[in-house]
């Protein structure tokens, strides 16, 4: 699972829910000198791959693309253009088209200052020659934006205008088709500061219509071409409330046939509009990318994959690209990059002297060394450039100025050919091999990713090597300063899995630590030329201690150590008492990080003292230890992480350049190398309450309050949410910045007044009130029910409970019915928390008025299992929740719930449970899955507050989510749309040796999974359970697969039962059809057996099989049916 601390998030491609297409954002030019304000993609000299214009602040130029998403740098076109100023608000805009008809693609510009015009340049040779400006108009003021296309139909490119200061559309006739042009023909005056001008046939009437963005009235608008000659009708508005429109684009984005809208603003980002019916009515605006004051949107098939991309540019001096990635909404993961194969090792140094901290990492299995180039300094990296090193298993790496030329070169050892080699770094290019020594290890053993160091050990200004073994440690002297080395020189035969280079002792020289099997050592330079002591023990109190680091922990100016041993899970560190190297008792932080294999230490939460990061490769997690009060005394465990499969180790820096620490790290089972940015202190609020106008008459202060409602808060990067409490009170912890708040998942039948609001917060400590108010729109019925298992199993002999939830999510007032049919031969009725208003053997009927819209109610049941032999483990269980009314329901199919559950023997108090199973058909997939967490505090005091923390799988689509019912008072946050916390504050949960019935609590939510989830894939779920401040417990994992439907001649999944699943050495099968053979079959297709049964009942003996996924094929006359089984 992934777990995410307020603090952090787990940097990917940016993504934005809400839209049926998918984005992901790649960076061409990040590192431009002048700033950016506007592009566009065209084939500018003929070589057929698409190149970018763009203005850098007072020139226009162009990019080449030299093909694999390289481009040249800027090739100036003109400067004869000016701008008021540099900002976002006055840019020149460019554009290209072929304004003289000889086939190639000439350039546009719009500017802004001195005299405003819009003009043309011809590009003379087809190839990117250009010639000089021609002038089509001055009556603009404040020219911002221009656009070329046929408007008359007489086959030559006319061209369009908008212009700020007289809030001006215009467009002006290409005469003769050779570029002479006529007046200036106005098309509107209404848009204010218009912004951006585009046109494109936007009702389907086969003529061109005119599109405009304006930033006063945060409009986009449409102006219908009446008689194909460029005659338009007055404007038709799009959007109203897209905060400071800059510019508008068309493009069918979705595939069907018609033009949608495609707009950028100022604080929301780039948005795009569904063209509804293709005649010009538009659906409310999608998120494709947030980069703020984006003021140049466009679009073109980028990477060739027959789909409409994005490319946009900001203030930021960046330009960049969108990619649609299907068409259908589908995100990728969430990773900087998963190259490689076995990645050992990474580290975070500027290589080519940008300023920007790039990445190198080793790959161990593919005997590789890549560096990825950070293109912003924001955290997004270039693909990996494999370096032509000869290396063999590169395990452990490092980087320094190793030949005092002021740039880092790159140190390796490699455990193939037991090699340390360094290669110069040559403007980012590391060709040359410089071997330091070919035998290295000799026999001996180079298994961890820290045995490689470097640093002035003998004190004459260059940087000398130091390496170890599991027994050895040696330095080899740099000669001459410029890398050339001398033999190696001895400092124990002890070894060491981890070393460092640090002055211990504070003489002034290089003091050696290490990290060893069943020891923690130092090392003095007694003579800071390298001639070292004997070892000294720091302490014997670690297990295999793969990891070591010296830092200044408790702030009284000296190093200190700490550890990360893999046998005993174990974060520690031991003080330096008096700053010349004598050591104090072990200090330990951590003993949860199973396998600990990386440590490392910087101020992650920016109050001046040295926090603690570690790795460890058994749980897969990535944590942080806040120093609490700057003096060595750690806080509990704060997970980042625990999906870095096989966490091999992590570093920090700030990756992004905001001024706080990144964290990142390898794992090498995965192969992947995650960045875990820094948010900084969420310190800021947004609050308020959402009401309900349930008799239509308005939004006023005697409204009912909404419960249970979602409400987001997002700035485009980052998305926090709540859920409304029981007062319809909200209240959302956010950084600081702009801020868009709006209900999630309201039905088509209700809207939300407003539909949303900014926030800007500078600073921290700030609070914002939002309130909202649900209105109905129509008169509709809709109910639904849930039945949940809410505190025990069923178990023979033993009481069950379930809760029936039903809740109105219609816009009118009902009253009605619910029934709950049960199996009364294996269950007897004890009592209800309703009044049963009638009841037969096995049916119990409840009934209920006045359910208010957004109104829940539940219904506690509670029966006794009977015990063997009338139900017997394993034994299946049906159940039946209906709800009535149900004709005129405008869902009802959610009306009436089916449970099946399997009688156990026992069971885990701290589980969690997907009520649809393991498997839901794919026609399924657009229906609610039922979630159940379950705990229960088995400890020996009360817990005061309990803590569920719970990621959403990539596959569910988290605005869907809803609060079915929690077994205590207490508040849900969702941050970056998938991390989950319910917090139960002062609950006071019993014991269970002392109050065993009350000691259980737990949460009922349901959620969609995505429109795009496949055949195949699997939905897994697992939650952290915290009681106080100790460490979690962590639930079992829950998996439901999306499978195909049965046909016509397969036997029916409803009739064919196995159980129990997963099993250990038999499998209870039932049908009611006749079971003629069964075949088992394994993951890798083969067939293991095949039986002749004849029967409707049968046991299958799996003992002798291995762990794993198996397969059943039953056959059944012409039908036949596979079933998919887990032997543990």
């Amino acid at each position: 699972m992934k777990i995410r601390l307020l603090f952090f998030l787990s940097l990917f491609p940016t993504f934005f829910i809400n839209a049926q297409i998918g984005f992901e954002e790649n960076v061409i030019v990040g590192d431009n000198p002048y700033n950016v304000q506007s592009t566009y993609v065209e084939d500018i000299d003929g070589d057929g791959d698409l190149d970018i214009i763009s203005n850098n602040d007072n020139i226009i130029g162009w990019y080449e693309n030299l093909g694999n998403s390289n481009f040249t740098s800027l090739r100036e076109i003109s400067t004869e253009v000016y701008n008021l100023s540099t900002d976002t608000y006055h840019p020149t805009f460019v554009y290209a088209s072929d304004m003289d008809g000889d086939g190639d693609m000439d350039v546009l510009s719009a500017s802004s200052g001195g005299n405003s015009k819009i003009a043309w340049y011809e590009n003379l040779d087809g190839q990117g020659s250009f010639g000089s400006q021609n002038i089509i108009t001055t009556s603009v003021i404040g020219a911002s934006s221009v656009f070329s296309i046929d408007i008359d139909g007489d086959g030559d490119m006319d061209v369009l205008s908008a212009s700020w200061w007289d809030d001006k559309i215009a467009w002006y006739e290409n005469l003769d088709g050779l570029g002479t042009f006529g007046p200036q023909i106005i098309i509107s005056n209404n848009a204010d500061y218009a912004n951006s001008v585009y046109a494109k046939d936007l009702d389907g009437d086969g003529d061109i219509d005119v599109l405009s963005a304006s930033t006063s009235d945060n409009k986009l608008a449409w102006y219908e071409n009446t008689d194909g000659f460029g005659s338009f009708g007055p404007e038709q508005i799009i959007v109203s409330n897209f905060s400071k429109a800059y510019s508008v684009h068309s493009e069918d984005l979705d595939g069907d046939g018609d033009m949608d809208v495609l707009g950028s603003s100022r604080y929301v980002g780039v948005k795009w509009y569904e063209n509804l019916d293709g005649n010009g009515s538009f659906g409310s605006g999608q998120n494709i990318a947030s980069s703020a004051f984006s003021f140049s949107v466009n679009t073109s098939d980028i990477d060739n994959d027959g789909d409409m991309d994005v490319v946009y540019s900001n203030r930021d001096w960046a330009t960049g690209w969108c990619e649609n990635t299907d068409g259908q909404g589908t995100f990728v993961n969430h990773l900087i990059t998963n190259a490689g194969s076995g990645n050992s090792n990474a580290i975070a140094k500027d290589i080519d002297d940008d300023g920007y901290l790039d990445l190198i990492t080793s790959d161990i299995d593919n005997d590789e060394i890549r560096w990825y180039k950070s293109l912003d300094g924001q955290g997004n990296f270039g693909e990996g450039r494999i370096m032509p090193l000869t290396v063999d298993g590169p395990q452990a790496i490092h980087c320094s100025d190793l030949d005092g030329d002021g740039d880092k070169d790159l140190l390796s050892i490699s455990s193939g050919d037991k090699k340390i080699a360094w290669f110069e770094n040559n403007e980012g290019n590391f060709n040359l091999q410089r071997t330091i020594v070919t035998n290295a290890s000799e026999n001996n053993y180079i298994g961890v990713n820290n045995s490689i160091y470097s640093g002035d050990i003998d004190g004459d200004g260059d940087e000398d090597v130091l390496f170890s073994t599991v027994n050895k440690i040696v330095w080899y002297e740099n000669i001459d300063g410029q890398g050339n080395f001398g033999l190696s020189q001895n400092i124990s035969v002890l070894g060491g899995y981890s070393i460092y280079i640090e002055d211990l002792d504070n003489d002034g020289d290089l003091d050696i630590l290490s990290g060893a099997s069943s020891s923690v050592d130092w090392y003095e330079n007694t003579d800071g030329q390298g001639t070292f002591g004997t070892q000294q023990i720091i302490s014997n109190e670690v297990d295999y201690a793969f990891s070591v680091y010296p830092e200044d922990i408790d702030g009284d100016g000296d190093m200190d150590v700490l550890s990360a041993s893999r046998n005993d899970n174990k974060i520690a560190w031991y003080e330096n008492t008096d700053g010349q190297g004598t050591f104090g008792v072990q200090q330990i932080i951590s003993i949860s990080a199973i396998g600990a294999t990386s440590i490392n230490v910087n101020d992650v939460d920016n109050d001046g003292d040295m926090d603690v990061i570690s790795a460890s490769i058994s749980d897969d997690k990535i944590a942080w230890y806040e120093n609490l009060d700057g003096y060595g005394n750690f806080g509990s465990e704060q997970i980042l992480s625990v999906s870095a499969d096989a966490a091999i180790w992590v570093k920090s820096a700030d990756i992004d350049n905001d001024g706080d620490i990144d964290v990142f790290s390898a794992s090498f089972s995965d192969d992947k190398i995650r960045l875990y940015k820094n948010l900084g202190l969420l310190g800021n609020e947004i609050n308020g309450s959402i009401s309900f106008d349930i008799f239509s008459n308005g939004c006023n202060s005697n409204d009912d309050l909404a419960i249970d409602v979602l409400v987001s808060s997002t700035n485009g990067n980052n998305n926090f949410a709540s859920f409304s409490q029981t007062n319809g009170n909200y209240q959302i912890a956010v950084n600081e910045g702009d801020f868009t708040t709006q209900i999630q998942n309201l039905p088509d039948y209700y809207m939300s007044n407003p539909i949303s609001q900014i926030s800007n917060f500078v600073g921290i400590g700030n609070t914002d009130t939002v309130d909202f108010c649900i209105e109905p729109i129509g008169t509709i019925n809709d109910l639904n029910i849930a039945t949940y298992p809410s505190l025990d199993d069923p178990r023979p002999g033993f009481d069950t409970t379930y809760q029936l939830v039903y809740k109105n999510i219609g816009t009118t007032q009902l009253s009605g019915s619910v029934s709950f049919e049960f199996d009364d031969a294996k269950l007897q009725f004890l009592n209800a928390s309703e009044t049963v208003t009638s009841q037969t053997a096995n049916t119990l009927n409840f009934d209920f008025t006045d359910l208010n819209p957004f109104e829940t109610r539940t219904i506690d049941l509670e029966f006794n299992v009977f015990a063997p032999p009338t139900t017997n483990i394993d034994d299946v269980l049906l159940s039946t929740a209906t709800i009535t009314p149900i004709s005129g329901d405008e869902t009802q199919e959610d009306n009436v719930f089916e449970l099946e559950q399997t009688v156990v023997g026992s069971y885990d108090p701290n589980d969690i449970t997907v009520l649809e199973g393991d498997e839901i058909f794919i026609e399924d997939a657009d229906k609610y899955l039922h979630y159940l967490i379950r705990f229960q505090n088995t400890g020996t005091a009360s817990a005061i507050n309990v803590n569920v923390e719970h990621v959403l799988d990539d596959n569910l689509d988290w605005t869907t989510m809803q609060l079915e019912s929690l077994s205590h008072t207490g508040r849900v946050k969702i941050e970056n749309q998938t991390d989950v916390s319910f917090i139960f504050n002062n609950i006071n949960l019993p014991d269970s040796t002392n109050d065993e019935p009350n000691s259980h609590g737990f949460i009922a939510f349901k959620i969609k999974p995505k429109s795009n989830v496949q055949v195949g894939d699997i939905i897994s779920g697992v939650a952290d359970i915290y009681f106080d401040f100790n460490p979690p417990i962590i639930t079992n994992t829950v998996n439901t697969e999306v499978v195909e439907s049965l046909s016509i001649d397969e036997v029916s999944a409803e009739i064919v039962k196995l159980y129990p699943n997963p099993a250990k050495n038999m499998i209870q099968m039932t049908s009611n059809q006749v079971i003629e053979s069964l075949m088992v079959i394994d993951i890798n297709g083969r067939v293991l057996q095949i039986l002749e049964i004849l029967t409707t009942d049968y046991s299958l003996d799996i003992s002798n099989l291995s762990k794993g996924v198996y397969f059943l094929e039953l056959q059944s006359g012409e039908s036949k049916s596979t079933k998919k089984f887990i032997k543990n």
